[in-house]
């Protein structure tokens, strides 16, 4: 080996190394003493190489904007196509996006059409890919790799194919969709050993200990770091060898360790500071050194170690570690005495989570906010605190993190042993269920539809506050399931959840059952007794079919909730509750309002959010997910191991449940019941009334029974606006004659009481 390949392979085993500032010596040296034409490209190159390792973005810039201009002319395709590569990545680091990928596809086309290069083409689109990532842009980033990974195993480049599977497990544990992380690494890690690429195979032992250090698994990460960081050392991984440290001072951190934690970060800052002073390790040490200075007391320090990450992120354009690291900030000055000033940091953070989509951070900054104003400030702030909370659940239930959770839980005051258990029959047979909504499912909510966990969703939003609730819906659609979530979601779960179907009290005991009675008020009030308002107090009274009230306790009702004031039957003294009404009905209170049977001042007051819940016929999935959750504890109930025919759950979708969940559940009981055990239950033991029928023939009766149920409200409506006149009301409808509609009234069961207007 000459002297000349000698120097080159100094360099960029330098390069390989991390030693940046050394492979940067050696270029210029190399450059000052020799100077030869022909491999001034390969050293400018190089040179550029160094820049980028210690993040010096801007001299890239200047350096590579001339180098490619000698280049070109030259001809020196594969020189080029790699400064265009670096050229790309400078800009991307500098925020310059459109300059960014300009140069990045100019590199893939040199090495795609000039030199039919496609492993380094692909490099360079990993490298696109990778820094989309630290911008913050997740799923474009997750799209490159994707697209780059379909291409290198349609050609066979195994080294590729392993390395960009090792970059899509990154992205995919930053977007928060851990269930496919172990996947991709299984796959890169038979890929890599076949393409023996240690290097790679050891970044992707130290990606799956960072997996299982976020899903709680710390145990297993240590397993895996401690041999890494060995490994590191012996074959002189600067970078690698800081990553690893980073990582054991993460397991330590989690564990509150925060004296180790500390000692390996600040070991971590050493090599990163000696090798890329600039580069995007800084911000992650920072904030994470922050946090082990916050745990030993030193929120000062820690305050101006995020500045600087601060300032290094957004030089970068690194927007994950910049939300990361505005957490830490807000705990920083937390821990100084500015609480204020803290939670104003902290909802920066949880804007750009939001904003880019980084689900992780997010849900971590929402936590740490959420518990804090729970904590340190008042009313209005805590009801907020909330719902910070409400959203960080959510969060962290996508992503499967049952820790986060259960803490989670704990702060908003609910009890661990309230938590579905996953052994229990009813539960284990969801788990095939992808779309399942299993944050609705903590409240006893079995769906999978998107209308259902929209409406549980709004609930979550509204719990913390005092606005009253409306649920609308059919019959047996669960509205008082809703309600109790509702009310267990709340800061009342501990008080009092008081239901109340208003259709099946007695019109004479209306105001005894709501108000309450003084012993002798009336014959027969042999003793006193608290109303269901009175014994709501504190917490939530869920009035059911509230539009079946009577005009004389809607109106004391309203005063109720206008004043707080209540008056027993036979007292003269007043007392104040104070409640939160949630009302549900299958009717349309506004029809009851314009036909004056329900006071308009009452419906605006208990219309403050309004909750729609589809019936089960629009809700096929939910069907199926219900069924067998119904089934599963029925059977478990009863102690029957039965089995069912395939074709059960298509025949049960083609009806159109007008009974909803209460009818399935009933006619799911009834089966079970009448099954003897161990028995094959085959399709025409379900709805003996729909037997004979095929589930073309039943799909076609329910799109005639919907039609007929649009058609019947059409013709209410139209009564309603002419008061009951029919001749007005089919010359509305299109010109009907009076006998026509006559017809379609008796035909569609339209009673008189649904259409008169009271004066």
């Amino acid at each position: 080996m000459n002297s000349i390949d000698k120097a080159l392979t100094e360099i960029r085993d330098a390069l390989n190394k991390g030693m940046y500032k050394e492979a940067l010596a050696h270029c210029e040296s190399f450059a000052e003493t020799r100077r030869p034409p022909d491999l001034a490209g390969r050293i400018g190159a190089l040179t550029l190489d160094a820049f980028a390792g210690l993040g010096r973005w801007r001299e890239l810039v200047a350096r590579g904007s001339a180098l490619i201009a000698d280049l070109a002319s030259n001809r020196e395709s594969e020189t080029l196509g790699r400064v265009h590569g670096l050229m790309g990545f400078a800009y991307l680091r500098l925020g310059e996006l459109r300059l960014a990928e300009r140069h990045l596809r100019a590199s893939i086309h040199i090495y795609t059409w000039d030199l039919d290069d496609l492993p380094a083409a692909l490099r360079q689109q990993r490298r696109l890919a990778l820094l989309y990532l630290s911008m913050g842009f997740l799923r474009q980033s997750c799209s490159e790799m994707e697209s780059a990974i379909e291409t290198s195993d349609r050609n066979s480049c195994t080294s590729e194919s392993g390395i960009l599977r090792v970059n899509l497990a990154v992205a995919m544990c930053k977007l928060g969709s851990l269930e496919t992380v172990p996947k991709w690494l299984d796959e890169a890690d038979e890929l890599l050993k076949r393409a023996t690429r240690g290097k790679w195979s050891l970044l992707s032992a130290l990606v799956r200990a960072n997996y299982l250090r976020i899903t709680g698994h710390l145990a297993k990460a240590f397993e895996i770091l401690l041999p890494a960081l060995q490994m590191t050392r012996e074959q002189r991984y600067s970078r690698e060898e800081a990553i690893t440290l980073e990582y054991i001072g993460d397991c330590h951190l989690a564990k509150r360790e925060y004296k180790q934690a500390l000692e390996h970060f600040e070991n971590a800052l050493t090599i990163a500071e000696a090798t890329a002073p600039e580069g995007d390790l800084i911000p992650e040490l920072s904030h994470r050194m922050g946090e082990a200075l916050i745990g030993l007391g030193d929120p000062n320090t820690a305050i101006l170690l995020c500045e600087r990450g601060l300032r290094v992120a957004r030089t970068l354009g690194d927007r994950y570690e910049e939300c990361a690291t505005h957490r830490v900030y807000a705990m920083a000055h937390r821990a100084a005495g500015n609480s204020r000033k803290a939670l104003r940091i902290v909802d920066e953070g949880t804007d750009l989570g939001r904003q880019y989509e980084i689900p992780y951070e997010l849900g971590r900054a929402l936590t740490w906010a959420g518990e804090t104003r729970l904590q340190e400030m008042g009313l209005g702030e805590q009801e907020q605190g909330r719902q910070q909370l409400w959203e960080a659940r959510a969060v962290f239930e996508r992503m499967g993190l049952l820790p986060w959770i259960r803490s989670i839980d704990r702060l908003l005051g609910f009890e661990s042993e309230s938590e579905p258990a996953p052994d229990q029959p009813s539960m284990s047979v969801l788990d095939n269920l992808g779309d399942l909504d299993r944050g609705a499912l903590r409240f006893g909510i079995v769906t999978c539809n998107r209308k259902v966990s929209e409406a549980v969703e709004i609930l979550q939003s509204v719990a913390p506050s005092q606005i009253p609730v409306l649920i609308t819906g059919e019959s047996g659609v669960g509205k008082e399931l809703l309600a109790q979530a509702l009310h267990q979601m709340s800061p009342r779960r501990k008080a009092p959840f008081v239901p109340v179907n208003c259709g099946a009290i007695s019109v004479n005991l209306l105001d005894s059952e709501f108000f309450g009675h003084e012993r002798g008020a009336f014959t027969g009030a042999v003793s006193s007794r608290e109303g269901l308002l009175a014994s709501s107090d504190k917490g939530t009274l869920f009035l059911d079919e509230v539009g079946e009230l009577p005009p004389q306790v809607q109106a004391a009702l309203l005063r109720v909730l206008e004043t707080g004031e209540l008056r027993a039957v036979g007292r003269d003294d007043v007392r104040k509750i104070e409640l939160r009404i949630v009302a549900a009905t299958n009717t349309r209170l506004e029809d009851l309002v314009d036909r004056g049977l329900f006071r308009q001042d009452l419906f605006y007051r208990l219309n403050g959010i309004r909750i729609t819940i589809p019936p089960l016929r629009e809700r096929e999935e939910d069907i199926r997910a219900l069924f067998r959750y119904l089934w599963s504890q029925a059977t478990a109930t009863t102690k029957k191991r039965l089995t069912i025919e395939d074709g059960v759950e298509t025949v049960l979708c083609a009806y159109d449940w007008p009974g909803n969940v209460r009818e399935l559940r009933h006619e799911i009981a009834r089966v079970v019941a009448l099954a003897p055990d161990t028995s094959f239950v085959r399709a025409d033991a379900f709805l003996p009334q729909i037997q004979r029928k095929d589930i073309a023939s039943l799909r076609r009766d329910r799109d005639r029974r919907d039609e007929a149920a649009v058609e019947r409200q059409q013709i209410l409506s139209a009564l309603r606006a002419h008061r009951g006149n029919k001749a007005e009301a089919a010359r509305s409808l299109g010109g009907m004659k009076r006998t026509t509609l006559i017809y379609k009234i008796e035909r569609l069961g339209i009673r008189p009481e649904e259409y008169h207007v009271k004066d």
